[in-house]
């Protein structure tokens, strides 16, 4: 395919403004994608408002106290500075005091799908009474987690235009890791939620999510400042503690709500 002038002179502009590493999205895709990214709908309005969006799930807040709590300190900052970006109108922001690392994501009300809900309970259960039965299996089975869980940022992150804004985390080392995927096949096997073969979840923090689209230009500010911020957490975080898990409920991704703790 040959390039166009007009083409060419915003390939050729976005290179030296320094876009080596912009997720960009390519041209035939923009011309089918929706409206709004794949979130407005579901967890947000359109109008950046938080959407109902029920569910259940196992994480680890992030501490915002204590010996413990340079990542949220870290995390702070990012919030205070976002504002000053024109991109950022763009995004919904989450709320610091909802700052968590999910361990095991449950059962969500809507979309109902058999790869996230209970394998032994029907789709047509009212969310309430799923997780009331999920944590009634938890706490019979008394599960266990060594503590704390220690992570590390992932130095390969992917800022991507319209995805959900999230700093991705990696075990700090292979013990972790090690005992991460031991708790989650645990948790799958007492909940009967799915878990896929291999497990290939990515843990992450987010941060906030799209409620539209970014043009190119904003796509090149958006990688870099998203890169900063991931070097200045794993600067001012080098390991991630965190305490033990947290069955939670919520009904929309501003809050999540302690039901037990995995001790």
């Amino acid at each position: 395919m040959t390039m166009q002038p007009t083409d060419r002179r915003h390939f050729l502009g976005l290179m030296a403004a320094g876009a080596t590493a912009v997720v960009g999205t390519p041209v035939a895709a923009r011309a089918t994608r929706s409206t709004y990214p794949p979130d407005v709908g579901s967890k947000f309005y359109a109008d950046g408002r938080v959407h109902p969006f029920a569910g259940n799930t196992l994480i680890c807040h992030v501490p915002q106290q204590g010996e413990h709590s340079g990542c949220f300190d870290a995390l702070l900052d990012i919030y205070r500075e976002a504002p000053s970006h024109p991109f950022v109108r763009k995004i919904a922001l989450l709320p610091p005091s909802s700052y968590h690392m999910t361990i095991f994501g449950g059962a969500n009300d809507k979309p109902r799908e058999r790869k996230s809900w209970p394998g032994d309970l029907p789709l047509t259960m009212p969310i309430e009474r799923c997780t009331k039965i999920l944590a009634e299996r938890l706490k019979a089975s008394r599960l266990k987690c060594e503590l704390p869980i220690r992570m590390k940022v992932d130095p390969s992150q992917d800022p991507t235009n319209g995805a959900p804004l999230t700093l991705r985390l990696l075990p700090f080392d292979e013990a972790e890791r090690s005992k991460l995927a031991d708790l989650r096949t645990a948790i799958s096997d007492v909940t009967k939620v799915p878990i896929p073969t291999p497990d290939t979840y990515r843990f992450h923090i987010s941060l906030g999510y799209f409620v539209a689209w970014l043009t190119a230009a904003e796509q090149v500010t958006f990688a870099r400042t998203f890169n900063r911020w991931a070097q200045q957490l794993a600067s001012k975080s080098p390991m991630i503690t965190l305490g033990a898990p947290e069955f939670c409920s919520f009904d929309d991704m501003f809050a999540f709500h302690r039901i037990m703790y995995l001790d």
